[in-house]
């Protein structure tokens, strides 16, 4: 789970960087692709945007699966110190 976060992290930071890159770095990327030069870097704008929302989606996803479990845990640690260990389960 933790190398999923990290991946969407990852993602992130690449869009973050396209969508720069895209806004004030016009000179550089003509200079890394001459052949767009007299054609619009738009492509590059929307890759970053794209590549950011789908690094987002996961995480969020993730994230909620993780606050589900851990809300799920915490419950039932709560449940057994209020009523005891459940039937079959030994006390730690």
């Amino acid at each position: 789970m933790k190398k999923l976060v990290i991946v969407t992290y990852v993602l992130r930071g690449l869009g973050f960087v396209l969508v720069l890159l895209s806004l004030f770095g016009h000179s550089l990327i003509l200079n890394l692709f001459p052949g767009l030069e007299g054609q619009s870097i738009n492509p590059i704008f929307y890759s970053g945007i794209l590549v950011y929302m789908v690094g987002a989606v996961i995480y969020f996803f993730v994230n909620k699966k993780e606050k589900a479990e851990r809300r799920r845990r915490e419950i039932e640690e709560a449940e057994e110190r209020a009523f005891g260990p459940r039937d079959g389960e030994e006390k730690s």
